[in-house]
């Protein structure tokens, strides 16, 4: 028996009778997804073509619609100079995400670089840390005025900065660093299922190393390396953390920044212009996600993989085993070490300066005792701690009671259950804020100002992520133990409860865990959706950083990293416990 023929009388137990469960769950979790994947996205649409303004911002009429939005936001110098940023800075940070994260990828994959398993570990350090945090980190080596780097040039007698970290290469260094670890899962996952033979057919044909690797492993490479530089140009362009803190200031401006710029910081509002760029930013990721999905929709037109057993040949690197291993310890001190170094000696002045003899002597603890001591970074860690504890738990039930749906009910009606999940990931996190607050601007509620209105936006948007980590675990359970259950009488709820969350209980850690970073990290939608009351972490960082508070940042910042590190770790051990104790 199927989970699709249970008994008319267990239904009726289910829900007294008056409707199938399966089927008003369905709805109702549809209807939940749908209202929040569609929303926001409608009022940006709408309201692009009409004329708003403080107290306007939702024209009900099926008339009134103009282009004047449009003409406006084009008809300024600035937006082709913005576009051409826009996607300077993507495509620089996708090469940059590819040189390290790709390199790497194949030389813990496919080489024998020494500490190969460790090396797999180390690239999950970068992730803990902020981007936000990278680009202060290095805005503190390169600034041309303050920067470590270039006070150590200047001191060598040269009179012009070297680097400067407020401009485009910069920002896609920093921001590619940032994507690395992303490019490396992907791409070593790749090269991790390839089949290997036809690489050792074109070694017994006499071909070399480089030809091999050239001819052979990069085109059986071509749909995951394509994909791969799809997403990533899709991130850069929707980047609003990195741009923000090393380009504004600077006046280069990518579609995000304008977007905040335009909906917060200007008075009043340019609300016309920021609903525009928001559907321009949405439109050019929704195309490249749809030429992400086609390209590796084809990927089964390279593979390789047969039911035999198999090891992929590790390439012997001989005397540049130290060079690989030095590499892979270079972006890990690129990524993390240098930036929390920075930071963590800023955390210990009275004001920035230098490393010194004289700044040495003036370092204390003063900074983590004011900080704790302040009324605003308590509310702030309150605050934070209420967006990612909800956001977190409830994202990941939210997302495996789609995955059982999405997997256990094969009808039409899953398979739109999973394309509406999957939209707020074409929303960029700056339009999605914007589309909320707008949402909420429209009619009374209690909602608007409050951290709750963080929950929502930030519960749609990590939706997809959330169903990324569940659905592969909820197919692996076989349904003969649902239909057992059922068949003793136990409900839905209790065989989800019961049955469902303990057997995916590691994918549910990893993937909670994964989200709850995310909340903390990211301040897009932040940016568009705090007040006073509602500040978080990320929020209050910058704020400090645009107060000229570097040390206060550097305390901060060091706490929510030791505070992440130490969650990633605990996170991590109670997933492999539950993971062996399962079976899974």
């Amino acid at each position: 028996m199927s989970i699709g023929t249970f008994s008319r009388t267990t239904f009726r137990g289910w829900l007294g009778g008056l409707v199938e469960p399966r089927k008003m769950v369905l709805i109702l979790v549809t209807l939940f997804v749908g209202a929040g994947a569609l929303i926001p996205i409608f009022f940006l649409v709408w309201d692009s073509f009409k004329n708003v303004y403080v107290g306007n911002l939702f024209d009900t009429s099926l008339t009134n619609f103009t282009l004047k939005n449009f003409r406006e936001a084009f008809a300024d110098p600035r937006a082709l100079g913005m576009l051409g940023d826009s996607f300077l800075f993507a495509f620089g940070s996708m090469v940059v995400a590819f040189f390290f994260g790709g390199t790497i990828a194949f030389l813990v994959e496919r080489t024998n670089t020494p500490l190969r398993n460790l090396m797999y570990s180390l690239m999950f350090i970068p992730l803990v840390m902020p981007g936000m945090l990278k680009a202060i980190g290095w805005i503190l080596f390169l600034s041309p005025t303050i920067g470590l780097f270039n006070k150590v040039w200047f001191a060598m007698g040269f009179v012009d900065p070297i680097f400067n970290a407020y401009s485009i290469p910069a920002m896609f260094w920093v921001e590619g660093l940032s994507e690395t670890p992303m490019t490396f899962l992907f791409l070593g996952a790749a090269l991790r299922a390839m089949d290997p033979s036809l690489e050792e057919a074109a070694y017994t044909a006499g071909a070399g190393k480089f030809t091999t690797l050239a001819r052979i492993t990069l085109r059986m490479m071509t749909p995951a390396l394509a994909g791969m530089a799809l997403l990533q140009f899709v991130r850069g362009i929707e980047a609003f953390e990195v741009p923000l803190l090393m380009g504004a200031s600077a006046g280069i401006h990518v579609f995000a920044t304008n977007i905040y710029f335009a909906a917060r910081e200007i008075n009043p509002p340019l609300y016309g212009q920021a609903f525009v760029f928001s559907l321009v930013l949405v439109s050019l990721a929704l195309m490249g996600l749809v030429l992400y999905q086609r390209m590796m929709g084809r990927a089964g037109q390279y593979a390789t993989v047969t039911g035999k057993g198999y090891r992929p040949r590790l390439l012997d690197l001989g005397k540049w085993k130290p060079a690989a291993t030095g590499f892979i310890f270079l972006f890990i001190i690129f990524a993390a070490v240098l930036p929390f170094l920075i930071l963590l000696y800023a955390s210990f002045l009275p004001y920035y300066q230098v490393p010194s003899a004289k700044a040495l002597s003036v370092m204390s603890w003063d900074n983590y005792r004011s900080l704790l001591g302040r009324s605003d970074v308590l509310l702030t860690i309150k605050n934070t701690a209420i967006l990612c504890g909800i956001v977190s738990v409830g994202g990941m039930i939210i997302a495996t009671i789609v995955s059982w749906i999405v997997v256990r009910m094969r009808t039409k009606g899953a398979k739109l259950l999973d394309g509406l999940v999957f939209i707020p990931y074409a929303v960029p996190g700056i339009a999605s804020g914007f589309a909320f607050m707008i949402v909420f601007l429209t009619f009374p509620n209690p909602i608007y100002g409050t951290i709750w209105i963080l929950v929502i936006a930030y519960l749609v948007q990590f939706m997809p992520i959330g169903t990324r980590f569940t659905h592969a675990g909820v197919a692996q359970i076989k349904a003969e133990l649902e239909e057992a259950a059922a068949s003793s009488g136990a409900s839905l709820v209790t065989i989800l409860r019961r049955i469902i969350i303990p057997l995916i209980l590691p994918s549910l850690i990893a993937g909670g865990l994964y989200i709850f970073l995310l909340s903390a990290k990211v301040m897009s939608s932040a940016a568009i959706l705090y007040t006073p009351d509602s500040t978080v972490l990320s929020v209050m960082i910058f704020q400090l950083w645009n107060e000229g508070s570097i040390p206060m940042v550097g305390s901060l910042a060091v706490l929510m990293i030791i505070a992440f590190t130490i969650l990633t770790i605990l996170s991590r051990r109670v997933g492999q416990r539950r993971a062996m104790t399962s079976g899974l």
